[in-house]
């Protein structure tokens, strides 16, 4: 089994658009059969603009994807990201501290196609 890694919404996002689902980024990572994990709010990014009727769909790709909740560890690697980023003028969105921040706090890297703002955050190991 390859490393265990956390999945950004983009990546579930891209997967459900995708007309071709077997060159998408989290069919690779299924093949590999990597142990993928989902920040609770990249699931919530995901389902809230979800339309109601692709639910079952959403379901489903979420199977067998384990929720990282978000803990007194992942608030205080957020709050020290937000820090970091406020002090060198480089914030990004809440939403992707907050993934980050579960990603640090887990120990695990994140795969995301959404770089150019996670690299800006020190701790965190990006997939690739």
């Amino acid at each position: 089994m390859g490393v265990a890694m956390v999945i950004d919404s983009c990546v579930f996002i891209d997967y459900f658009r995708s007309k071709n689902k077997e060159n998408t980024l989290l069919t690779r990572l299924n093949q590999q059969q990597q142990k993928l994990y989902v920040s609770a709010v990249a699931k919530y990014e995901v389902l809230s603009g979800a339309h109601e009727k692709d639910m079952d769909e959403w379901q489903r790709i979420f199977e067998g994807i384990t929720v990282l909740a978000f803990d007194e560890t992942t608030i205080d690697s957020a709050r020290m990201i937000h820090r970091q980023l406020k002090r060198e003028s480089k914030l990004i969105s809440l939403g992707d501290i907050l993934i980050a921040a579960t990603a640090i706090a887990n120990d695990l890297p994140l795969a995301t196609f959404n770089r150019i703002h996670f690299e800006r955050i020190r701790d965190l190991r990006l997939m690739g």
